[in-house]
């Protein structure tokens, strides 16, 4: 029976309804509308009545499904094609005959008259079909097509996923746009450059966040600074302000009508913000609601761009040498001041070591759901702080536009 789940309407907005499932005929029809009839054709290969696009001398095959909810109990926003068992047999027949094909799963998302294709690269899924396996995309994936033409993600699983607009499609197979983003592309270049890998510590962090008069060096939460640190160095070394700027707290000079958020992206006219967080968390924490909601509202979109580590630090075994060490420095070069040499003991990160990233786009169609309320506490003087989100690293998936991670090489 088909059930209720998260829909993409043509207008970008988004609904709660039953699946608008196209057959395969109709499926059929779409390929057609926006291949062109003199392209395609129905062919029997290897046994199998398959669709055919031809065009500038290759010839592809798209196997095509539908894009349908997966059902109770399986969240709303999750989507899948079913994936026959004889995909994998065709697939290793046609490279077993050397056959001049092309072979494509695509899926098929229909709503209200408009259309997504959904490219899902063979290559991961062949391994691991087995029945009827199923392939799975994120409502914000169809979304991401429907605002930017093509888009492609790596998933959790290191699948790799196109989602195309209907009249993206020739340009797609044709090689002509492959969704590619010069943003994604700097954080390609800022990721080749970072210390992934390495274990960064406490004190040589510090000491040159100090040396190169980085205004917030003293700040005990040291790893977020230091990654703020080294992007702007990154953004100013490249001479890349015209696309993304660094408008951190570090940033005194602010206007009024401007969002404390760690990088302003000039060209494409939103934010977002840099984070720093532990591998083992379950949660990061986020930002005030009022100012965030207003953003999304204001720039249609909000990124978070989160480098998680692993985390050590120091104990009672060792005699809190580096806490100490690290207190004792921040005592002298701030003028003679007295500082605890425990200050900080049980919680100061004595070294942290980057092994990923991922960036989450929050839109108008899904960061209700990315996060929840962080009880943020009182003010000193006892009046309550403005609440917060907190990012929930559950599920975060189905959020995720860009990820990296560190391979040990």
């Amino acid at each position: 029976m088909n059930q209720d789940s998260e829909q993409i309407r043509p207008d970008l907005s988004l609904e709660v309804a039953q699946d608008q499932v196209l057959t395969p005929h109709q499926q059929e029809e779409q390929l057609i509308k926006y291949l062109g009839k003199e392209n395609c054709s129905i062919k029997t290969i290897i046994g199998k009545n398959v669709f055919v696009y031809s065009k500038n001398g290759t010839n592809f095959i798209l196997l095509h499904k539908a894009v349908h909810y997966l059902g109770n109990p399986h969240p709303i926003f999750k989507k899948r094609v079913q994936l026959p068992s004889w995909y994998k047999d065709f697939c290793l027949h046609i490279v077993k005959n050397k056959l001049l094909y092309d072979v494509r799963f695509i899926g098929i998302y229909h709503y209200q008259g408009a259309v997504v294709f959904v490219d899902f690269i063979k290559d991961t899924y062949l391994r691991k079909i087995i029945h009827n396996s199923s392939a799975h995309i994120y409502i914000n994936d169809i979304y991401q097509a429907f605002t930017n033409g093509v888009f492609h993600k790596e998933d959790s699983f290191g699948n790799h996923i196109y989602t195309i607009r209907g009249n993206k499609l020739s340009n797609y197979l044709s090689g002509k746009e492959l969704g590619k983003s010069e943003l994604f592309a700097l954080f390609e270049k800022f990721n080749n450059g970072f210390s992934f890998g390495q274990w960064l510590r406490v004190l040589p962090t510090v000491k040159e966040m100090q040396i190169n008069k980085w205004p917030e060096w003293r700040q005990t939460e040291w790893p977020g600074w230091y990654l703020e640190y080294l992007f702007n160095q990154f953004i100013n070394d490249n001479d890349i302000s015209s696309l993304m700027k660094y408008t951190g707290q570090s940033n005194k000079s602010k206007k009024n009508n401007e969002f404390d958020f760690d990088i302003w992206f000039p060209k494409h006219c939103f934010y977002g913000d840099l984070k720093a967080s532990d591998i083992t968390a379950k949660e990061a924490p986020g930002n005030d609601q009022r100012t965030f909601v207003e953003c999304v509202n204001m720039c249609g979109k909000f990124w978070y761009i989160i480098y998680e580590h692993e985390t050590e630090k120091d104990s009672e075994v060792n005699n809190y040498k580096n806490v100490r060490a690290y207190n004792k420095f921040i005592s002298t070069v701030s003028g003679g001041k007295k500082k605890d040499e425990l200050s900080y003991a049980a919680r100061l990160k004595t070294g942290v070591k980057f092994l990923k990233m991922i960036i989450l786009e929050l839109n108008r169609v899904n960061y209700r759901e990315a996060l929840t309320e962080f009880n943020q506490g009182h003010q000193p003087d006892g009046s309550a702080r403005n609440p917060k989100f907190l990012i929930k690293k559950k599920d975060i998936d189905r959020f995720v536009v860009f990820r990296y991670s560190y391979n040990g090489k």
